[in-house]
């Protein structure tokens, strides 16, 4: 499949359902004939940050790491 395949009428949610962060509906758009409601949660949940404080925490102390050797660096 071509890029002009995946990305044309929704063929890429239809090849990953879980990728669908909420729930499918049909609008009267001619240009959007599908949309997607969903909350913060099913965002959340479909990229993996729901119950990731750990990994969140991590990337928080390296960030503030970086940040104190840039300081001494001064």
């Amino acid at each position: 499949m071509d890029f002009v395949e995946i990305t044309s009428n929704n063929r890429f949610f239809e090849l990953h359902p879980e990728k669908i962060a909420g729930v499918e509906y049909e609008s009267s758009s001619i240009f959007f004939p599908k949309m997607i409601k969903g909350t913060k949660e099913d965002v959340l949940r479909v990229t993996g940050m729901i119950n990731d404080k750990s990994k969140r925490i991590a990337i928080a102390k390296a960030k503030a790491k970086a940040i104190k050797m840039r300081i001494k660096l001064l």
